[in-house]
């Protein structure tokens, strides 16, 4: 259901943070360009991560269910194959350069935006409403 804690996240202010620093009320840049507003921010703990890395050097760790929004629609991480383009800041789009699961045994973190996607890593992922949605 979530990101790895390190994940630095794109700012409604241009900056980057790490997903485990963000609090509830910051803004945060969707997808599309708009500012979202932090609703909730959701923790927990997983053993195995996946780690999905773009052929432009992206890449980001994140759980098997988490959305990906790819030029063919929404996925969980766990439907990504290297046919896949993923779309990422600006509306650019990569291809996929490597797919793995990772052993992790740490935090992991969401955010709540509103059904929205965030950029992480510069990769569009979705939020925890969005990650219930699929």
């Amino acid at each position: 259901m979530c990101l790895e804690e390190n994940t630095k996240i794109f700012m409604a202010d241009g900056s980057h943070k790490p997903i485990k620093e963000i609090r509830i009320g910051d803004m945060v840049m969707s997808d599309s360009g708009e500012s979202k507003i932090v609703r909730n921010v959701w923790q927990g703990r997983e053993e195995h991560m996946m780690c999905i890395e773009l052929k432009n050097g992206s890449k980001v760790t994140l759980t098997e269910n988490h959305p990906i929004k790819t030029v063919s629609g929404m996925k969980k991480a766990k439907e990504i194959d290297e046919n896949d383009e993923i779309l990422i800041v600006y509306g650019d789009k990569f291809k996929i350069a490597s797919i793995s699961c990772i052993e992790y045994n740490g935090r992991v973190y969401n955010l709540d935006i509103s059904g929205n996607f965030m950029m992480a890593e510069g990769i569009a992922v979705g939020d925890f409403e969005a990650q219930n949605k699929i």
